[in-house]
């Protein structure tokens, strides 16, 4: 099988991490064709402003580069990919969708009823849309009118090559938070004991100048050595951004997968997912950390049992199977 991936093509992407799965599967070629990065200062901020105040230029201006970049492939696909392509018009749909064999899916990884889109009204002409939760599995099919057949669940999942046994025997008295700035973060973040928590993202030298003085920040951390500082780390810190709010999110299936302890905001999707795991922390107002910070610093030994047993349970979902559900389904629908 021929697979063509378009979206992001950097090493840390879901889009390289589904390629790495797709080619362990034994597809025969898997290429990614990048969505567009200008390099041109001047163009980026056109292209920026754009985005933020003249979308519908934006969108043209994104749909004819994409294009371009199409015409010039010379290799006929089984199954194309698209990762969100949230600017793609119909055409565009169509003319990608002359490139692929067989089957030309969407896969959504953010909320489309929350981003600023076209690509609601364009939605249907996919072949298959894959979601990762269940409420905008439902969602799409109620608002957007498409056949509930091609809405297909796909959750998160981890990166199963970052999740190598790393012999943890100490584990600090860390709560990690991982991600980028916003105002928001920092104002919820505020209300953690500055003691117990470190920051790694990127942006955060926009924070407050107190806040900064006040509280352990660094660099953003990515691959390993963000794998080895869940491990380490007595609990991960995990906030929903607006559009998963009471859904689910990557950093859960992320930090039990890389044997690290969860601190989650409680949302009723995540809590159902994770049910049958062994000590999954959840907080209703993010003030109530340090109190629980407390709780769980006494069960500290107890803690590597616990993340021994989350492994075990999380196996199955690692990007390779999620890629061979794909592939298991296209090939079915192929046989059609």
């Amino acid at each position: 099988m021929k697979v063509l991936i378009i979206g992001e093509n950097n090493s840390n992407s879901l889009e390289t991490i589904y390629k790495k799965n797709f080619i362990n599967l034994n597809c025969k070629l898997v290429k990614i064709i990048p969505l567009l990065k200008p390099k041109n200062f001047l163009f980026k901020k056109i292209l920026n402003f754009n985005e933020k105040y003249l979308y519908f230029i934006y969108c043209l201006i994104q749909n004819y580069l994409l294009i371009k970049k199409i015409k010039k492939e010379k290799n006929v696909f089984d199954l194309i990919i698209i990762f969100n392509g949230y600017f793609l018009s119909k055409n565009s749909i169509i003319k990608i969708k002359s490139k692929s064999r067989q089957s030309f899916i969407n896969i959504q990884t953010d909320n489309i009823f929350q981003k600023k889109n076209i690509l609601k009204k364009n939605l249907r002409y996919f072949d298959k849309i894959y979601v990762w939760s269940k409420y905008l599995q439902k969602e799409i099919f109620q608002k957007l009118r498409i056949k509930k057949k091609k809405i297909l669940y796909l959750p998160f999942a981890f990166d199963q090559f970052l999740s190598r046994k790393k012999n943890i025997k100490k584990i600090n008295n860390n709560i990690l938070f991982y991600g980028s700035w916003d105002k928001v973060r920092e104002k919820q973040l505020k209300k953690i004991n500055s003691k117990n928590l470190i920051i790694f993202g990127n942006g955060w030298e926009k924070a407050d100048k107190n806040f900064k003085k006040k509280y352990k920040i660094k660099k953003e951390i990515v691959g390993k050595k963000l794998s080895l500082e869940i491990s380490k780390s007595l609990v991960c810190l995990n906030i929903f951004r607006a559009q998963a709010k009471n859904l689910i999110n990557m950093r859960s299936f992320e930090v039990i997968g890389y044997g690290g302890s969860l601190l989650s905001e409680y949302s009723s999707e995540q809590y159902y997912f994770f049910k049958n795991y062994s000590n999954i922390n959840y907080f209703r107002d993010i003030k109530d950390i340090n109190n629980i910070y407390k709780k769980i610093l006494v069960k500290k030994n107890k803690l590597l049992k616990y993340r021994e047993i989350n492994l075990k349970k999380i196996k199955y979902h690692d990007y390779f199977n999620r890629a061979k559900f794909i592939l298991n389904n296209e090939k079915i629908y192929l046989n059609k």
